[in-house]
């Protein structure tokens, strides 16, 4: 049963400011467990989602240099994802893309590349 996210409890700054200076891979193992512990706390129509934008945000931060880096990335992402979102909902149903399905030929009626010159 999932518990609520408001039962979550996390550290000061005062004390995140200190295990970043102490032990920073502590506070990025802290940081992945209040990610899941939340997740796991909504809703599990809502797990699939979360864990994938989870799963995002973690490859963006593997590519990060730094601290300050890994910031810079993560707020260019937020706003990415912010327009997308304003997109969203400011465009019409109708206003969508319609594309062209072309059925692919399944492999029987398709000529070989097997042939000898």
């Amino acid at each position: 049963m999932p518990q609520s996210h408001r039962n979550l409890s996390i550290p000061s700054f005062d004390e995140l400011k200190a295990l970043a200076e102490k032990d920073p891979e502590q506070l990025e193992a802290l940081r992945h467990q209040l990610s899941m512990e939340f997740i796991e706390s909504v809703p599990e129509e809502h797990q699939g989602p979360l864990l994938a934008q989870q799963s995002h945000i973690e490859r963006i931060i593997e590519r990060g240099n730094n601290p300050n880096h890994v910031n810079i990335l993560l707020g260019r992402e937020l706003g990415k994802q912010f327009v997308r979102f304003a997109d969203s909902l400011n465009k019409p149903i109708d206003e969508h893309q319609a594309a062209d399905v072309i059925q692919f030929p399944n492999a029987t009626s398709r000529p070989s590349n097997n042939t000898k010159h």
